[in-house]
């Protein structure tokens, strides 16, 4: 058997991260192309909440990889064209959250029960990053990191 052959197929995805340290970095992450619990390739979501805790990242205009610590992740941000949906269900609620100086507002989906539908009981859930979704693209915010999050309500949005 070949070192090719036990290569495992990923997908390139470009991204932007807001790391601990405040500094933003863009280049590009690696998610396996098959997805373990679904048809089709790995989610971004998926990829932060159950992979390893240290991922290869390439720094756009740099040919060779650094290796990140996903706990130092603030926020994970992918094109909303580059992300698929498929198979997510559940109630959207509009919210806004903070990270320390960094705010975001967007859509996140509840798929919990009636009974747990709360904004509480879901932010509460085991996953350690959460999905936002904006008008352009998706944001995965790790949960440990967020100091405020409020749901907007319809009234209060501003158009």
């Amino acid at each position: 058997m070949t070192m090719e052959e036990l290569r495992v197929p990923t997908l390139t995805l470009p991204v932007s991260i807001s790391y601990f340290d405040e500094k933003k970095l863009k280049g590009e992450v690696f998610l396996p192309a098959m997805a373990a619990t679904h048809e089709g390739p790995t989610r971004p979501e998926e990829w932060l909440n159950y992979g390893n805790p240290f991922f290869p990242f390439v720094p756009e205009g740099q040919s060779r990889a650094v290796i990140l610590n996903k706990r130092y992740v603030i926020v994970l941000t992918v094109a909303l064209d580059s992300f698929s949906a498929v198979g997510l269900t559940g109630v959207e609620r509009r919210v806004s959250l903070e990270c320390g100086s960094l705010s975001l507002s967007g859509a996140v989906l509840i798929d919990m029960p009636a009974s747990q539908s709360r904004l509480a009981d879901w932010i509460n859930r085991p996953d350690r990053f959460l999905l936002l979704k904006g008008d352009s693209e998706v944001h995965l915010v790790q949960k440990s990191r967020i100091t405020r999050l409020s749901e907007i309500r319809e009234e209060q949005r501003v158009n």
